[in-house]
């Protein structure tokens, strides 16, 4: 599935959540999974974004996957890859909340996808690519 927003929840235990609608069939079934992988896409991933977004349609077919992991599949070519144990479900309005705990985490230096005014847009040039000093490796065991 495609999700709009993620967002960091404790650096200790390193725990992160996103929200889908209650009616989604994707998430319900993510929520039988012991494990996901979250794919930050980025700049270039529209094809891949739109694919997960659809409810119908072959997703796996765009994008360049590694389905050999064992735990979840894992976008080769992902800004960021976070290896998750799922956690608790809870309600939020017409929502549910997931929450999970990061086991693992891969970065590249490509840009993340932004999302903005029901546009996928770019990050502004000067502000270059994945800074150095912007470390997630914190998240990592």
């Amino acid at each position: 599935m495609t999700v709009g927003s993620l967002a960091t929840v404790s650096l200790d235990p390193p725990l992160v959540t996103f929200f889908a609608m209650k009616e989604s069939r994707s998430f319900a079934a993510l929520r039988s999974l012991d494990r996901i992988c979250i794919n930050v896409l980025d700049e270039d991933h529209a094809d891949v974004c739109f694919a997960f977004a659809s409810s119908s349609g072959p997703k796996f077919a765009v994008g360049d996957w590694d389905m050999d992991r064992g735990d979840a599949p894992v976008l080769r070519t992902a800004a960021v890859a976070m290896h998750c144990g799922i956690g608790p479900v809870y309600e939020a309005g017409d929502h549910y909340g997931l929450m999970a705990r990061l086991t693992d985490l891969r970065t590249t230096d490509t840009r993340p996808m932004v999302f903005y005014r029901g546009l996928i847009s770019r990050l502004h040039p000067t502000t270059g690519r994945h800074a150095k000093t912007n470390r997630l490796d914190w998240w990592a065991h």
